[in-house]
């Protein structure tokens, strides 16, 4: 039995909100600073990667363009710098992304009657 891609994302979506509706007001004060220190972790680890991509990338770029090589060697560095910038540009995405998604999930059991998480702000 292969399980799709939207099956696997709503039987999160549907955990997530139970999980929500069953939690008194006490874990989800811990809920919400667990959250909060998972952001900060993707923030640190991806933001670093993602600069760390954007750095190398732009390097091996320039490389590519300045070295007196075999057209299919330039070619294939081109084509490894533009992936590395690329994956940079997603880790951007997945930080700024993470807060707002963060804030999405704990909201949702007090969307389907549950007490949820009002508001989680991380610093």
């Amino acid at each position: 039995m292969a399980i799709s891609k939207l099956q696997v994302l709503l039987y999160t979506v549907t955990l997530a909100s139970v999980a929500s509706m069953v939690m008194g007001d006490s874990l989800l004060s811990s809920l919400s600073s667990t959250l909060c220190g998972f952001v900060s972790g993707v923030r640190t680890i991806i933001g670093a990667l993602a600069l760390a991509l954007f750095l190398i990338g732009g390097v091996l770029y320039a490389i590519a363009h300045f070295l007196p090589t075999s057209l299919d060697y330039r070619k294939s560095l081109v084509g490894w710098s533009t992936a590395m910038i690329v994956g940079g540009i997603i880790g951007l995405v997945v930080v700024i992304l993470a807060q707002p998604l963060v804030g999405l999930f704990t909201n949702l059991g007090g969307t389907f009657g549950g007490t949820g998480v009002s508001s989680v702000s991380c610093p």
